[in-house]
């Protein structure tokens, strides 16, 4: 009987090995932890800050914007730096710029900017990181600068255009003078 057993037992022996249970985590971070909330009083943190107040003040003071909206988002849990997120439309004088500044701000891209535009509205949404914050300044003031000096041109095309016009008409005036004071 001990044979009959010993092979029972050997047959009907359980596959489930006993593990011990699992420890169970409540806190997923050390209390010295942070969830990637930026610290007020870190440089890059403070750096970027002055970068976007810097960014707002140049928008607001420019001559080419209007009605400047403007959110600061801060640092999300996992994934997101602190960004700045604006929307801006153009004033009555530089509104028919509007198709050559969305296209400036289609040929360059800057790493950390994302611009969208809204043609009925003509407005421009902007999108910028804190860590593209410091370069960004430099760029907008580059495109904006192009931008005036495009509208410069053009007024002086215009007047160009008009003393040629202005010139033409006297000119056949006077050679219709000349051809009635010979008849």
């Amino acid at each position: 009987m001990s044979i009959t057993t010993n092979i029972l037992a050997t047959i009907h022996s359980s596959p489930i090995v006993n593990l011990p249970a699992p420890k169970v985590k409540t806190n997923y971070f050390k209390k010295s932890e942070t969830i990637d909330q930026p610290d007020i009083y870190d440089p890059a943190f403070v750096e970027s800050e002055n970068s976007f107040l810097n960014l707002i003040q140049f928008f607001k003071t420019s001559r080419i914007t209007n009605a400047v909206f403007y959110k600061f988002i801060p640092a999300g849990n996992l994934t997101y730096k602190e960004r700045l997120v604006f929307q801006f439309s153009l004033t009555k004088q530089y509104a028919s710029y509007f198709p050559l500044l969305r296209g400036f701000f289609g040929f360059g891209k800057l790493n950390g900017l994302s611009v969208s535009t809204n043609s009925l509205s003509k407005t421009f949404e902007i999108e910028i990181h804190s860590n593209g914050a410091k370069s960004v300044l430099p760029y907008f003031e580059n495109i904006f600068s192009e931008l005036l000096m495009e509208a410069k041109f053009k007024s002086a095309l215009k007047k160009v255009i008009l003393i040629q016009q202005e010139v033409k008409k006297i000119q056949q005036e006077s050679l219709d003078n000349l051809y009635e004071s010979l008849n």
